[in-house]
Order: structure tokens, then C-alpha cells, then sequence
């Protein structure tokens, strides 16, 4: 003992490199080896190179077991390697040699200590790998980002040195059953040494192997009982951010705008890494992870719209159809995955609530993934849902753009189908009875497409179908008689729909159900026949109540709605009653209707039916009326009318909303008129299924109809040289149809 401690004293750096591999262990201690590297390289009697190299050839061969503590030898090591790296420059020629040497000898240590490494315990393994990845990331960094040349054609051996710690990493990430605090460095080293791999194609399988090992040690690492409802860890953190920036950046290569003169192949290859990252990040956040940082959500939110800047170019045909096979898809499956989390819920309301951008397709997509997601909808999504649709339709801009709204319609609608939610279903009813007049509309149009899914898909029960009528019936009844409430629209047009549902027949009428007769009546001849007879009786004696003055007033509404033959009928009877301050809604409810009559029933009111000229002016629809009147092109009508007054402040708006009749141009009179360049033509045929839908033809229709037909053909034979025989055989078919009108 005492002979050895003498040799170990007396050696020095130069002997100490001398000394076979084999001896090292019996001559020199670890701890005496250490101290002479040290004190050569402080005193300048070694390079720094030739330390390294040292213990890379044969020190960490000669010492490299379990028993023994490396980590003040690596810590040594790396210390000597950050100042040898530091004086490597495009200029510095010996400097770049020194680094060439140590990374081939890192190389040769690497393989030497694979199988060993392999088998030790993970201490060894992270300490060693953070060392030789040091290496990988200075020769990678040195090349891609300095320019350096001399490094630049050492790439393979770096890659090889990198592809071996991945293997190790890898290998021990299997077996392990603990997080252990040194993962965290080494995963940001990796991190480092990707990014200058993603610089270059020809290292992208490199770079794609390297994220894949990170994210398979991450989910590991998940899967052995970290706890992630709390916090996301550092590791977690940082490799979900790595995932969320490739993807951010390949898809700012596929945006920009020269993407159109990059070969189709090339962006096919960009859109195919995209998709792989996707697919890792998904694997990554699927695997228990309840709480996801800021930052990590900040990069996500910035995939879920597309990218940090946006497309507002053309980007072709192909990039489109690459975009939606290989992206796409994965974008939402990584939006199913987290929209009910409570992190990103919370951050995608506060989101929606800062942002000054239009967020339309980002809300719509948040929608599609709740209809698609096949689990119950917490709370705090029905709440972001309904946030969502506040963002939506805070102004008119999606409710006035046709193809936007038609969009929105059927993903609420859908969802609230779908999701069978009560709290969604409670507030788009609530939000019938909005003061807002859009969000209203919106509620209602949504509630429909609901119904109309459940009738679809003959999911309606007859007890669903009876509360339903008694619920809007209810609804309808809180309104007053005659209520102009737009909201009163929306829950009658729901009292409809389930009225038609249920093929109930409509009650008798009398005042008490008229809010129900007046919803859902269709105003068959029989039914106006009947609401006719009904008003004669009570006008026959005087009004006795205020029921019988209503019940009045019913009927007339009922009546108006329809038509308006039936005024002439009434028009000595109401005429005292009209002279009564207190039926003003009586005279405006008569007016109203005299405004849809003929100029013969105009005339009969006209001469038998007006009040004086305080009620005259008094009444709204009564001055709408004479305006009209005024108007006509009727010289009887207009000569009556001059006896009454119409309100000079009136004037102004009435002749903006009742114009004048334009003078009839004379192109409009002839004959040789090409009608045809007005036709509007359908892109879709459209059945109308309601018989109540469709508008009554006219009394002088037909004679239009024929006069468009001599039109036309006087134009067909101008053309007649361009015919083919389809053409001549549908000549013969309208011929045929045309020759069976005739007597």
C-alpha cells in the first residue's frame, strides 16, 4: 500500500498517459487522476483536448463501474469541454481540429460503453449520456448556426454519437420506474439538438427519432404514477412545447408565400412531419394529463387556428387537399382531446374575451369536437359553449353572412341534439325571450333544427309532444291580446310546429284560446265563414263589455290575417264605435286590413266608414291608409281621399316607407321586351312540402303566363337554327302539354 500511495504522488500527467488501460486502476485513483488533469490543465502543461481525449480513451474505460461516483469527474469533463468549444471559430484551425478529435473519441467511447451502459443503473446513464449530447449539440451548433466549415462535413459522426445516446436513452427509460430530477436537463438538451437538426432536410429522420424518443420517455414517465392533476412538470412542460413549435414552424413553411413555387413533394413531406408531430403531441397530452401550463396552451391555441400567421394568400389546389389530409384531422382529434379540460377551458374563454380577431372557424371547430366527443358535457363546457355563442353573435357580422350562419345553425342545433344536455337546452330556451334581437332569432332557429333532428330521427313521444304544446302554449298565453313582442314570434313559431306534430285539430274559438286559433289556425274558408257570422251577431246589438269588445277584436285579427273582403260587410257597424277615443286599437286593427283590400273595398270605407279627422289623426294605420289611398292609381280613390287630412309630420316617413308609384317605363310596355335576362335561376331544386307555403296565383297569372309563352317562342325562332334533337323532342312535350289546354 504504502509502495502504491508513493507511485501515485511521484506520477505525473505525461506517465498518467503512458500508462496502459489496464494499470490504470492499480496505479492512480480515480480522485488522484482528477487532480492531475486538473493541475495540467490550470498550469498549461496539457491542452485541454489531450485531457479529454485522456479520459475518453482510457481513464473512463479503466474506472467506468456502478461502485464508483462519476459525477465529479463529468462535471470536470464538461467544464473542459465548454472552454475547448468556446475557442472553436471559422478562423481558429487548431481549435476545430481539437473538436474533430474529441468527437471521434466520443464516438469510439460510446460504442465501447454501450453494452456496459446498458446494463448499469440510470445515474451512470443520464450522467454520461448529458456529456456526450453536450458534444452532439456543440458540433451541430458550431456547423449549422457558426458556419464553421471544418465541423460541417463531421456531421455524420455527431449524428452516429446521437443516435447511440437516443439507444441508450431509450433503453433505460424501459426499465425505469421513477422520475429522477437529471431528465429534465437532458430532455432540454435534446430539445437543443433537435432544433439545429430541423435546420436541415437531410437530418429530418434524425430529428423526427429524437422527438419520438422524448415523447416516449415523457409518456413513460406519465404512466408510472406522476401525479399530473396539480401541475404539468418541467419535462412535460418543455417536451409539449418542442411538439407545439415544430408544428407552428413547418406549418409557417407551408403558409408562406412562395409556397406555390416549392415542388408539390416537398410540401407533401412538410405536411407529413406536421401530421407526425401531431400524432406525438396527441400521444403526449393523452396520457393522464389534467393540467396543461400556459405557455404550453398559449403554442396549442396557436395550432388550433392554424398558425401563428395565418394564410391570406392563395395557396392553390394541392396545398389545400394536403393540408386536409394530412393536418387537419389530427388537429381536431388534438382539440378533442382537451376541450373539456379545465385549464384550456378557462384559457380559451379568457382567450375569445381578449382577442380582436375574428375567431369564427376556432368556435365552430370547438363545437364539431363536442358533437364528435361521445362523452357527457360537463358544466364548465356547457358554459364555454355558451360563452362561445355569446362571441359568436355579439354584433351582426356571422348572423348577416348566409353561408357563416347556415353553418353555426346546424353545429348548435346538432349539438344540442347530440349532447342531450338540460343546461344547453334550458339556456338557448331562455334565449328566446332575449331583448337582443339577433340572439333571439338565433336561440329560436336553433331550438328548431333540434326538433327537426328528433322528428328525423322518430325520437318524439307523444308525451314529449303534449308537454311541449302545453309549455309554449303557456308561453304564448303570458303575452297581452294583441302583443307586437318579436319574442311573442319565436314561441308561436315553436306552438306550431308541435301543433302540426301532434295532427290535433284546432279548438273553437272563443277569446280565452284566441292566442292558441291565432298561432296555428291555417284560416280555412269554413273557419272565416264562421269568424265572419260570429262578428255580425256581436255588432248586431251594442257592446255590452269589455270580453265582447275583445272577443271583437279577436275575430277582426283572425280575419285580417287572411283576407279582407269581409271590411265592406262591417263598415256601418263600426263606424260609430270608431268615433270612440277608447277603440283606437279597433280603428287601427280595420285600417290595418283596409290596407290589403281591393280599391272597390278601399272605396266603401272610404265613403261610409271614416271617423273624424281627431281620430283620424290619431290612428297610425288610418293615416297609412289615406297615404295609400293618395297614392293609388285609382282617380275615385284619390278624389275621396283629398276630404281627409293626412298629418303634415307624418309625411316624410310615410312616403318613405309607401313611395309613390313610378311612372311605368315605356320598355316595360313593349311587347319585344326581353324578360328573359331578369329570370332568377335556381342552383338547387327546392320541394316545399307545406301546401300552406305556397303563395296563391293571382287572378291575372295566367294571362302573364301566356304572354311570356308567345315571348319566348317568338325568341326560340330566331334561334331555331341552334337546336339538337333533345331540343326538338322536349319541343314536342311542351307542345303536347300545350295542345291539351285547348278546348
Amino acid at each position: 500500500m504504502e509502495e502504491q500511495a508513493e507511485m501515485q504522488v511521484s506520477i505525473t500527467f505525461g506517465e498518467l498517459q503512458c500508462l496502459a488501460c489496464e494499470d490504470v486502476a492499480s496505479c492512480v485513483s480515480k480522485e488522484k487522476a482528477l487532480d492531475i488533469c486538473k493541475r495540467s490543465v490550470e498550469d498549461l502543461s496539457a491542452k485541454t483536448v489531450e485531457v479529454l481525449s485522456l479520459w475518453l480513451r482510457k481513464l473512463l474505460r479503466a474506472y467506468f463501474n456502478e461502485a464508483v461516483c462519476y459525477i465529479d469527474v463529468f462535471r470536470c469533463l464538461y467544464e473542459w469541454f465548454i472552454k475547448l468549444k468556446e475557442d472553436v471559430s471559422p478562423e481558429n484551425k487548431t481549435a476545430c481540429d481539437d473538436f474533430i478529435t474529441l468527437l471521434n473519441d466520443a464516438v469510439c467511447f460510446a460504442e465501447w460503453a454501450k453494452e456496459t451502459l446498458v446494463k448499469a443503473g440510470e445515474r451512470l446513464v443520464h450522467t454520461t449520456l448529458f456529456f456526450l449530447l453536450s458534444i452532439v449539440n456543440g458540433c451541430l451548433q458550431q456547423s449549422i448556426e457558426n458556419n464553421v466549415d471544418a465541423l460541417r462535413e463531421h456531421e455524420p459522426q455527431a449524428i452516429e454519437l446521437h443516435m447511440t445516446a437516443l439507444f441508450l436513452l431509450k433503453e433505460i427509460t424501459a426499465n425505469s420506474s421513477k422520475v429522477h430530477a437529471r431528465i429534465t436537463p437532458l430532455l432540454r438538451q435534446l430539445i437543443e439538438i433537435a432544433d439545429f437538426l430541423g435546420a436541415k432536410m437531410s437530418h429530418l429522420h434524425v430529428f423526427v427519432k429524437t422527438s419520438k424518443t422524448m415523447t416516449n420517455i415523457c409518456t413513460h414517465y406519465c404512466s408510472r404514477a406522476v401525479d399530473l392533476t396539480q401541475s404539468m412538470p418541467d419535462w412535460l412542460q418543455e417536451t409539449a412545447l418542442h411538439l407545439c413549435d415544430t408544428v407552428l414552424n413547418n406549418l409557417e413553411i407551408i403558409y408562406q408565400k412562395d409556397a406555390l413555387s416549392v415542388p408539390l413533394d416537398k410540401m407533401e413531406e412538410y405536411c407529413k412531419v406536421t401530421q407526425a408531430y401531431l400524432i406525438m403531441l396527441h400521444k403526449l397530452l393523452s396520457c393522464g394529463v389534467k393540467r396543461i401550463d400556459k405557455t404550453v396552451l398559449d403554442t396549442i391555441i396557436l395550432i388550433l387556428i392554424g398558425g401563428e400567421s395565418r394564410s391570406t394568400h392563395d395557396l392553390g389546389m394541392d396545398i389545400p387537399v394536403l393540408l386536409s389530409k394530412y393536418v387537419r384531422p389530427y388537429v381536431m382529434q388534438l382539440f378533442e382531446l382537451i376541450y373539456q379540460l379545465e385549464d384550456f377551458q378557462n384559457y380559451f374563454i379568457s382567450y375569445l374575451t381578449e382577442a380582436n380577431e375574428d375567431n369564427y372557424e376556432l368556435c365552430l371547430d370547438y363545437i364539431l369536437v363536442a358533437i364528435m366527443d361521445n362523452t357527457e358535457v360537463s358544466l364548465l363546457t356547457c358554459k364555454t359553449v355558451e360563452r362561445i355563442f355569446e362571441n359568436l353573435f355579439k354584433d351582426a357580422l356571422n348572423f348577416t353572412n348566409a353561408a357563416r350562419y347556415n353553418r353555426l345553425l346546424e353545429a348548435f342545433g346538432s349539438l344540442l341534439y347530440v349532447t342531450e344536455s338540460e343546461t344547453l337546452f334550458k339556456y338557448f330556451s331562455a334565449g328566446l325571450f332575449q331583448e337582443d334581437l339577433i340572439k333571439s332569432q338565433v336561440c329560436s332557429d336553433v331550438l328548431m333544427i333540434c326538433f327537426r333532428l328528433e322528428e328525423a330521427n322518430q325520437t318524439w313521444s307523444n308525451n314529449d309532444i303534449v308537454q311541449a304544446t302545453d309549455y309554449y302554449n303557456k308561453c304564448n298565453n303570458l303575452y297581452t291580446l294583441f302583443s307586437q313582442n318579436v319574442n311573442q314570434w319565436h314561441i308561436q313559431r315553436m306552438l306550431r310546429y308541435f301543433h302540426k306534430l301532434s295532427n290535433h285539430e284546432q279548438p273553437l274559438f272563443n277569446i280565452r284560446n284566441y292566442r292558441y286559433i291565432h298561432c296555428v289556425s291555417t284560416r280555412n274558408e269554413q273557419d272565416q265563414r264562421l269568424w265572419i257570422m260570429r262578428l255580425q251577431r256581436i255588432l248586431i246589438a251594442p257592446l255590452s263589455d269589455a270580453e265582447q269588445y275583445y272577443e271583437m277584436l279577436a275575430l277582426m285579427k283572425l280575419l285580417t290575417d287572411n283576407q279582407s273582403d269581409w271590411l265592406h260587410l262591417l263598415a256601418g257597424s263600426l263606424k260609430e264605435l270608431f268615433n270612440n277615443d277608447k277603440c283606437k286599437l279597433l280603428a287601427n286593427i280595420y285600417f290595418k286590413a283596409g290596407l290589403q283590400g281591393s280599391p272597390a273595398t278601399q272605396l266603401r270605407i272610404l265613403q261610409g266608414t271614416m271617423p273624424t279627422q281627431g281620430i283620424v289623426n290619431s290612428c297610425w294605420h288610418i293615416q297609412k291608409f289615406l297615404h295609400a289611398c293618395q297614392n293609388s292609381d285609382d282617380a275615385q280613390l284619390k278624389s275621396l281621399v283629398n276630404l281627409h287630412k293626412i298629418a303634415p309630420d307624418l309625411l316624410p316617413l310615410l312616403n318613405t316607407l309607401q313611395p309613390p308609384l313610378p311612372q311605368r317605363s315605356k320598355a316595360i310596355n313593349n311587347n319585344d321586351y326581353n324578360y328573359q335576362q331578369w329570370d332568377y335561376k335556381r342552383l338547387q331544386s327546392h320541394i316545399c312540402q307545406l301546401s300552406s307555403l305556397k303563395r296563391k296565383r293571382s287572378e291575372t297569372e295566367h294571362k302573364e303566363l301566356i304572354q311570356q309563352i308567345e315571348r319566348n317562342s317568338k325568341e326560340l325562332l330566331i334561334n331555331s337554327c341552334e337546336l339538337d334533337a333533345s331540343d326538338v323532342m322536349q319541343l314536342r312535350n311542351i307542345i303536347g302539354i300545350l295542345n291539351n289546354l285547348l278546348p
